[in-house]
């Protein structure tokens, strides 16, 4: 091999497999601190793509979980509505009853008339409560999203009509002995039926909410397998990395310095 003065083939080699020791030390180095398998986007292009779009999915599943919490709230609220209701109506059937009660008074009956009315217009008004802003009952536009996909499957859970299925006992303006029992019945039933509506409801986005808390852990779980580095298997990569940075380094040192001297001896 010719000896030459500007050039020094072992030096650059020397050089070469430094440099590649180096840039496995940092990316080790950069996996280890991080937990990232994926120190750089060389690494591993495809992957990265994956876990990006997983990652987005995944925080589409948390706000999915969170709009389904605030709609099992609205139909909490619901539910606490019609429980209140259903006690008013089941008070007016006791007015009503008392009020056929031959012994009592007309004073007595009068009384009755005033309670029945007050609790008429107290079910008008539960009739017509609201839920940040949207009508609990009777509101067909109030539609909840049950999944994250470009076609997504809804529920109303504002569909309920209280106002309409109480017909009887929300506009008591005269004497309470004017309605009849299978009429106080019937509202009950109405208010029963529309406290298992919302029951369902409830049962319905409790087991969607399961499943969106499972599916998100799963995509998690996978995107982890693409992204989370493997620390013992990456701790060995930086020792072998680190030895050979450690042996290149001092390759380098002595193809510099073999370089040098031969060079020097030829020219005394």
């Amino acid at each position: 091999m010719p000896v030459t003065l500007s050039t020094n083939p072992a030096q650059a080699t020397a050089s070469r497999a430094l440099d590649h020791a180096n840039r496995d030390l940092t990316s080790s180095l950069k996996r280890l601190s991080t937990g990232n398998r994926i120190a750089n986007i060389y690494d591993d292009a495809g992957g990265e793509a994956v876990q990006l779009k997983l990652k987005a999915q995944s925080s589409r599943y948390t706000v999915l979980q969170n709009n389904l919490m605030n709609g099992i709230s609205f139909l909490q609220v619901q539910e606490g509505v019609l429980t209140t209701a259903s006690e008013v109506a089941s008070r007016m059937g006791e007015l009503q009853a008392m009020s056929k009660d031959p012994t009592k008074s007309s004073d007595d009956i009068a009384n009755y008339d005033v309670e029945a009315t007050e609790l008429s217009s107290l079910l008008t008004r539960l009739s017509t409560q609201q839920f940040n802003g949207n009508a609990l009952f009777a509101n067909t536009s109030l539609n909840l999203n049950l999944n994250v996909q470009s076609s997504p499957d809804t529920m109303a859970i504002g569909d309920e009509d209280l106002a309409t299925d109480i017909t009887t006992l929300d506009n008591v303006t005269g004497s309470i002995s004017s309605v009849t029992a299978a009429q106080v019945e019937d509202d009950l039933q109405a208010i029963a039926n529309l406290r298992a509506a919302v029951g369902a409801k409830q049962s319905t986005l409790n087991y969607y909410y399961d499943n969106a808390s499972i599916t998100q852990t799963n995509i998690d779980a996978a995107r982890g397998r693409i992204t989370d580095v493997d620390i013992a298997s990456e701790a060995s990569a930086y020792s072998i990395a680190q030895v050979k940075s450690q042996a290149a380094a001092a390759m380098l040192a002595q193809a510099n310095n073999v370089g040098t001297q031969n060079l020097m001896q030829l020219l005394m």
